[in-house]
């Protein structure tokens, strides 16, 4: 009798101990399953919220552009800059103490414009220009380029009045008056106009004399004179801690929420807990997420001082083109790395951008050494007419103009360069004063052993072959090579 009752209890404890187990089982793999799926959470989060970092860095660049400008009262002298709905005209070239935000040309001469069009449109009157390379860069509040309106190839330099528009106005504009759609509320102009060198600024300053900008409601079959109302600065806040970044890039995406074409980073921006029109709130994600947020805001400085080197596609000769692609619309690493650098870039159809920090040993070029860019015969940068090309030296840590004995930046095809009996052209990029034949074809350098440099060779008015062959990887750019 007992022995049968232990074995009807030991019947019944089997599939009592075998559910046991099958918890206990359960518990662990549920528990492994949360500690992978927490580990996935982090690694998406930090994964989106560098791709936010991105895309929301040009929004943080032209903001801090829109406080240095609410600041002013008054135009800058010699320098791009002016107040809000001002133009900013330089009055002379750039040289190695002239205090700009990003890298400046000894090519051209500037007039910058930072428009807001939240009041109503404002309409730009451009002369006619002729007799030189000018070109209209437009750009909406993320430095995304807009279609042209004026340069050699576009309108061939005929006189212009361009309305601005801003997303959220609806009307009709005077007859004569050219529209230009904006998709976000402030737009930025870069208006360049080449010369040969200090004796045509006088040439420069007549042009931006004819240049005005006026508000739709002061325009009486053209300007009146009357400047555009300026808007009041926007009041900020100032964040702090590890959030703080996502926190003002919320801000901002309310004031110019990401255009329409852009609309499927939404489903990566909501993720991280960014969306358009709404504060960010990290409390109100789970613990995971938050951890890879910040490892990732913590790493966003470090990943654009690297784009800021590396942002475009590098050639085997150490040269690297600004941008990958000759359509960058979604291409956000490289929009964030221009927007710091040059701030603004034309498209490769009005000008093509190349650089280097190397050699053509792949070692960084050493502002002691001595180095020669040797072109081929027939082998420097095919240009349209009104077009040219340049070569100019920058520090390679603050992208400014280096001092040098002769107060040279930059050589080019407009400057007396003399060619090899051969055809070919040597250009010497060094810091001692070279032999007399030489000299015309020296680049100096600041001649401070173990200071890295930067040289830029900038490509204005490109022909359509030299802009295939540089994005069909078939531009043939000579390297630097060192020399005693």
């Amino acid at each position: 009798m007992i022995e049968t009752t232990i074995h009807v209890l030991a019947r019944l404890a089997s599939p009592l101990l075998m559910a046991c187990m099958l918890v206990v089982s359960a518990l662990g793999t549920a528990a492994e399953m949360g500690a992978k799926d927490g580990a996935a959470r982090e690694a998406l989060a930090y994964s989106q919220a560098m791709q936010a970092y991105l895309y929301t860095f040009p929004l943080i660049i032209a903001d801090r552009e829109i406080r240095r400008r609410e600041r002013l009262t008054e135009t800058v002298p010699n320098a791009p800059m002016a107040p809000v709905n001002r133009l900013g005209h330089m009055s002379q070239l750039a040289d190695a103490d002239t205090d700009m935000p990003y890298s400046p040309n000894n090519d051209t001469v500037y007039t910058g414009v930072l428009l807001d069009l939240s009041l109503e449109p404002i309409i730009l009157r451009m002369p006619e220009i002729k007799d030189r390379y000018a070109v209209i860069q437009i750009a909406n509040g993320y430095f995304e380029n807009q279609p042209y309106e004026y340069s050699p190839r576009i309108n061939g330099g005929d006189a212009v009045d361009l309305a601005f528009v801003g997303p959220n106005w609806h009307g009709t504009l005077p007859k004569g008056v050219r529209k230009v759609n904006m998709d976000t509320v402030h737009a930025l102009l870069a208006i360049r106009i080449a010369l040969d060198g200090v004796h045509e600024l006088d040439t420069i300053r007549a042009y931006q004399d004819q240049m005005s900008l006026t508000a739709l409601s002061d325009w009486d079959n053209g300007p009146t004179g009357k400047l555009p109302a300026q808007p009041k600065p926007r009041e900020r806040t100032t964040y702090e801690g590890p959030f703080a970044y996502f926190k003002e890039a919320a801000d901002l995406l309310s004031i110019n929420p990401p255009p329409a074409r852009h609309h499927s980073i939404n489903a990566s921006l909501w993720r991280v807990g960014l969306t358009p029109g709404r504060p960010f709130d990290p409390d109100q994600l789970d613990a995971d997420t938050r951890r890879g947020i910040e490892r990732a805001l913590a790493d966003g400085p470090m990943v654009i001082d690297y784009l800021s080197r590396n942002r475009g596609k590098r050639f085997p000769n150490g040269w690297d083109v600004g941008r990958y692609a000759d359509n960058i619309v979604f291409d956000y690493p490289v929009r964030a790395a221009m927007s710091l650098v040059g701030l603004m870039g034309n498209d490769p159809e009005e000008a093509i951008y190349l650089y280097t920090y190397y050699d053509a040993d792949d070692a960084l070029l050493d502002a002691g050494g001595s180095y020669r860019l040797h072109f081929a015969p027939g082998a420097t940068p095919d240009i349209q007419k009104l077009g040219f090309w340049s070569l100019t030296m920058y520090d390679g840590e603050d992208f400014r103009y280096v001092h040098n004995p002769i107060d040279r930046y930059s050589l080019g095809s407009r400057s007396d360069l003399v060619y090899n009996d051969d055809g070919s052209l040597d250009i010497w990029v060094q810091p001692s004063r070279p032999s007399e034949d030489k000299v015309s074809n020296w680049l100096p350098t600041s001649g401070i052993a173990g200071d890295s440099f930067r040289v830029t060779l900038r490509i204005y008015g490109p022909t359509e072959k030299t802009v295939e062959a540089l994005y069909g990887i078939r531009l043939s750019m000579p390297p630097l090579r060192r020399y005693e």
